[in-house]
């Protein structure tokens, strides 16, 4: 399995401290595997994990930890960021209804089986790198579901948004701060006030501008190049 341009940014909550232990060993030696840069939390209090104002891409919640469940937790972290994927760690069967209705995407019993976390989190990559964006016509009326890795990028124009795509350009209300906090790949910039840029599709790179495989070219602010030159070594060097 081959993955580019990636980062998981994981939270891990259980009140076993051998558990938290377990799972970001089994964590780190997947991601230094697949060249994925990685970050994560831990936190054996429900409490503390709940107060988190972190964005995640990936949690790993014990469901029955204390007055405040697994699940609690879960619902707070999708606010942050309905994208997320969450393993839930339990033998518990009458949770999986409850967790379903959170699509959860496995369940993890306890001692931790490797090669079941290992296929997991394959399937939670893959999952990540097709995150499912929407938004609304501007001038047609109806509402668009696009996988974020399709998009080249996204320019603001006169109170609208322009998407451009592989295959097709769309107008929408949607307003570019509402973009970039729903591109949560780590592919996308914001490289101007008016531009949001997906780095998978940029063949040349100056100082001030990019050009992009479309053949358009969209400009670096001044206040971001610096941020934006990190950024994309950042992204070369996971590419290799």
């Amino acid at each position: 399995m081959v993955v580019n341009s990636l980062t998981i940014n994981a939270l891990i909550c259980d009140d076993e401290y051998s558990c938290i232990n377990e799972i970001s060993q089994y964590l780190v030696k997947y991601c230094k595997e697949h060249n994925i840069t990685y970050s994560y939390d831990c936190f054996n209090s429900a409490e503390d994990a709940i107060n988190s104002n972190t964005t995640y891409n990936i949690a790993f919640l014990d469901i029955e930890i204390g007055s405040i469940t697994g699940l609690d937790i879960a619902k707070k972290l999708k606010n942050n960021n309905k994208n997320i994927i969450i393993f839930f760690i339990t033998s518990y069967e009458k949770y999986i209804d409850d967790a379903a209705d959170l699509f959860a995407l496995r369940f993890l019993q306890k001692p931790l089986d490797y090669s079941r976390f290992y296929s997991g989190l394959d399937k939670a990559i893959e999952l990540i790198n097709e995150d499912i964006v929407k938004f609304y016509l501007k001038d047609e009326n109806k509402i668009i579901r696009l996988k974020s890795n399709k998009i080249i990028y996204i320019e603001t124009l006169n109170h609208k948004t322009k998407i451009v795509t592989i295959t097709k350009t769309y107008y929408s209300s949607k307003l570019i701060d509402e973009w970039e906090k729903d591109l949560t790949h780590t592919s996308f910039s914001r490289v101007h006030k008016s531009y949001i840029l997906n780095m998978d599709y940029v063949s040349e790179y100056q100082r001030d501008q990019v050009k992009l495989t479309d053949g358009s070219f969209v400009p670096i602010s001044y206040r971001k190049q610096a941020q934006f030159r990190k950024v994309f070594y950042q992204y070369l060097k996971r590419r290799k």
